[in-house]
């Protein structure tokens, strides 16, 4: 009876670790390879809620420009990524056809 115990407890052990410790340490490692991968011109949003586009970034800070507002934060401070910086912005450019105005002097 006793040793029945102590198995449904290490199985209860495991099923915790499996069911919430494993995924938070995932979702950790998740996070720490997006902070990484942070650089200019990315839009983000800080864990207290302020969007911006990062301006600059070196180890443990990044400046973000919120509506031409620099502002410093920690690197950690970052919550996810909203937009991914472009190596090359694209010219986009769009062809409209223009109608010519026909207008002609017609006599009667």
């Amino acid at each position: 009876m006793q040793m029945n115990s102590i198995l449904i407890f290490i199985v209860f052990l495991a099923l915790m670790y499996f069911m919430m410790v494993r995924p938070q340490q995932k979702a950790a490692k998740k996070h720490q390879e997006m902070l990484q991968q942070l650089q200019p011109g990315t839009e983000v949003v800080t864990i207290g809620g302020l969007h911006g586009v990062i301006d600059h970034s070196d180890e443990k800070t990044i400046t973000l420009d919120a509506d031409g507002v620099l502002l410093t934060f920690e690197r950690s401070a970052i919550k996810n990524v909203v937009t991914p910086a472009t190596a090359a912005p694209e010219a986009t450019t769009t062809t409209v056809p223009v109608e010519e105005d026909k207008h002609t002097d017609q006599e009667d």
